[in-house]
């Protein structure tokens, strides 16, 4: 009986209306009953002045590394805190709370008694929970020594431990921050010891204007060593002595800006685990895109900083020296100068960028939870709420223009959905004149706005997918418009097809401006684009194969146009510029990985499928290039975000795989693409390999000397051929590894 209640009564249960109402009501109390924890715990800390868990201790004020982002090395000597002044000063009623104590410097290896000051710490608190250490390793041998001293003494007195290896760069890049030679592989070595003996240790990265297009080839060691790793901006902060460092940091153009946003999502998507560091990178993201601080501090009031010399301040980056804890009450130290920590957070706080890490506030839940509202109501999976969308109101750029609505897959477009969403919003001025106003929604609204800018339409407005401006904006305005891009097998489906729900609803037109169909292998999608073609006005798709779908799937009832791809429009107006040619031969590549929704074999043969392929393409890519008397191999990309994969990542992986011996010089672009920037790479070659769909186009297009590598293994990269009458330049996945092995 249990079996049946468990396999047959309860499935059928739980897809009943009723369980799923349920079910909403029980997860709504739930955010309410966290939101109102979250809310009285700030609320009983605003009632204190102070709790202090944790102390940063400097346990020296010297440094033997040279790093371009700190001025500590400057620093001569002088007196440092003994052991038994760390036990005076420790007993000082301020540190009774104490937690944590994370022991950096200056170098505090450089230190004999390092293992003695330790031993303070725990004498002085013995309730405290552990201690921590952060290491430039560049005397590896005696970096070992110390902390494996360090480590006893933490045994002996039963508190954790754990360390942060300094790693700025990979190879020779780590070296030229530190500004000594060998201290890549002596960090190395140290990690590697204590690893094996089954230390918590990490590596710390502090990213500025040296090292900000290298963190890609860091974050690679690192995966492929299976290696924790942590990663900060550069601040000016007080205790580096560094605030005359402005060439150095905090000084990104806007394109390292964006290229950091773009690293920190990947860290968040696809290395770091723990929900407390995430929250940190993406305050750094809002940050670095002209924000402010997401997160809070325990630096506000459940830190301190306490210097080699007993001094005392607030926290390392901002505060002032607030006295001598040798000389005074660390107590009344604190507690007198409040001024002090309230300055701090008025004039600094919001723009701080250092990577101190706090536990979830009110305000970041909140949002949270209006976030996964949203997408629990926007999903292909849910029944179409209309109270819940009729609840919000209307919304408008400019209330005296006319308003037009582009949805899709925005937030995470290539280079080749750059020119096809330039060419929708060219089309609307054109037919509509300039005075309307244009709202785009994104999944990664950062995303989207970094691509108005590149394409000179600033002031299109960009609105989240997941929030109450996405059915706002679609009822201000006249026309909804699902602007390129493939309807394929994706959850995302939802996006378009929630958008046009709305319109529909409203009495809105709606619209398919130069769409492809598939691939579409699963039913839910294929009801999903079927219910999208039925509740468009108006249907123009961008091949012959999309036409036929689109007319079967709405029996023959709507008037289906082929208008090609909107991107290629966009591309007319580089036909004729001319750049300055290359004086060497020059074969470019823009390849992506094989990924598994174009799989025609189980996903284990298609593993199998895709190391032949790679390894082959390969060797298909240096027969070509001694074919053609290249001088170099090129790998350019067409997309640079982690949703929908990196190229630069698989280039990378590539050409250390596959070109390390190789005779002809292999490179490629680690910075940003544009639609000019392919354009340029393109027209300059000599010849081009092709394998993301748009670069296809692009070469076609620009009438460039192309061959196409159609990893979609017979969908849109061969229907885009064959529409333009050029399937000679077509090269098959099965071809490239018959000719490669």
């Amino acid at each position: 009986m249990k079996q049946v209640v468990k396999n047959i009564i309860l499935p059928f249960f739980q897809n009943t209306s009723i369980y799923k109402r349920w079910r909403e009501h029980q997860d709504k109390q739930w955010q309410i009953t966290i939101l109102n924890e979250l809310k009285k715990r700030e609320n009983e800390k605003s009632k204190i002045s102070h709790k202090i868990e944790v102390v940063n201790l400097n346990a020296d004020d010297v440094c033997n590394s040279r790093c371009v982002m700190c001025n500590i090395w400057k620093q001569k000597k002088q007196y440092e805190v003994s052991p038994d002044d760390l036990v005076k000063i420790l007993n000082d009623p301020l540190y009774k709370d104490v937690k944590h104590i994370g022991v950096t410097g200056g170098e505090p290896t450089l230190r004999e008694d390092l293992s003695l000051l330790y031993e303070s710490l725990f004498k002085a608190l013995p309730e405290m929970e552990g201690a921590s250490i952060i290491t430039n390793c560049i005397k590896s041998d005696v970096v070992i020594k110390r902390i494996e001293e360090v480590i006893d003494m933490c045994e002996r007195y039963n508190k954790s431990f754990s360390m942060m290896v300094s790693l700025d760069g990979y190879g020779e890049v780590h070296d030229k921050v530190r500004r000594i030679k060998g201290n890549f592989e002596s960090a190395i070595k140290v990690l590697n010891h204590f690893r094996n003996k089954g230390i918590g240790v990490v590596t710390g990265t502090t990213i500025s204007k040296v090292n900000v297009w290298d963190v890609d080839e860091l974050l690679d060691y690192l995966k492929e060593n299976n290696i924790s790793g942590r990663f900060r901006i550069a601040e000016f902060i007080k205790r580096l002595y560094n605030d005359e460092n402005e060439d150095i940091i905090r000084n990104f153009d806007e394109d390292e800006k964006y290229h950091l946003i773009l690293f920190f999502y990947k860290l968040i998507m696809t290395y770091e685990k723990n929900g407390t560091y995430q929250r940190t990178y993406r305050s750094i993201i809002n940050i670095l895109s002209g924000g402010s601080r997401l997160i809070g501090c325990p630096y506000h009031s459940e830190g301190v900083v306490l210097n080699s010399r007993g001094e005392v301040s607030y926290c390392a980056p901002k505060s002032k020296i607030i006295g001598n804890a040798l000389e005074d009450s660390s107590l009344k130290l604190y507690e007198s100068n409040l001024d002090e920590r309230s300055r701090i957070r008025r004039e600094n706080c919001d723009d701080c960028i250092h990577d101190y890490h706090a536990p979830v506030t009110y305000k970041e839940k909140a949002a949270e939870f209006e976030e996964v509202n949203w997408r629990l109501a926007i999903q292909l999976d849910a029944k179409y709420k209309s109270s819940v969308f009729n609840k919000v109101d209307a919304a408008k750029v400019n209330n005296s223009n006319p308003q037009f609505f582009i949805t899709g897959w925005y937030g995470t477009e290539t280079v080749g959905d750059k020119a096809i969403l330039g060419q929708v919003i060219i089309d609307l001025y054109q037919q509509y004149g300039k005075d309307i106003d244009i709202v785009v929604s994104s999944i990664y609204p950062l995303i989207t706005k970094r691509t108005m800018s590149e394409l000179g339409f600033d002031h299109v407005k960009v609105v989240f997918v997941y929030s109450k401006d996405f059915v706002s904006y679609i009822k201000g305005s006249e026309s909804v418009i699902i602007g390129g891009g493939p309807l394929m097998d994706l959850e995302d489906l939802a996006i378009p097809l929630y958008a046009f729900r709305i319109a529909k609803s409203h009495n809105l037109k709606t619209v398919i401006a130069g769409c492809g169909l598939g691939p579409l292998m699963f039913v839910k999608y294929q009801d999903a684009v079927k219910e999208i073609l039925n509740l468009a006005d108006i249907i123009q798709l961008r091949d012959w194969k999309s036409v036929e779908l689109a007319n079967d799937w709405t029996g023959g009832g709507k008037n289906i146009e082929m208008v090609g791809d909107p991107a290629k429009r966009y591309l007319s107006r580089y036909k004729n510029k001319a750049f300055e040619p290359k004086d060497k031969k020059v074969l470019s590549c823009f390849l992506r990985e094989l990924t598994t929704e174009y799989a025609i074999e189980s996903l284990e043969e298609f593993e199998s499928v895709r190391n032949k392929f790679e390894s082959a393409l390969a060797t298909y890519i240096k027969q070509k290039a001694i074919e053609i008397g290249a001088d170099e191999i090129y790998l350019d990309h067409m997309h640079n975000f982690q949703v929908g994969n990196d190229d630069r990542d698989f280039s990378r992986r590539f050409i250390r795989t596959y070109f390390s011996d190789f005779q002809i010089p292999i490179s490629y672009n680690k910075k940003l693409s544009t639609v000019d920037s392919i354009v340029e790479t393109m027209k300059t070659s000599t010849v081009n390999i092709c394998m993301r769909f748009h670069s296809v186009v692009f070469a076609h297009t620009l009438e460039t000397n192309f061959l196409a590598v159609d990893y979609t293994r017979g969908g849109k990269i061969q229907n885009y051929l064959t529409d333009n009458s050029c399937l000679d330049r077509l090269i098959s996945v099965d071809d490239i590894i018959k000719h490669g092995n």
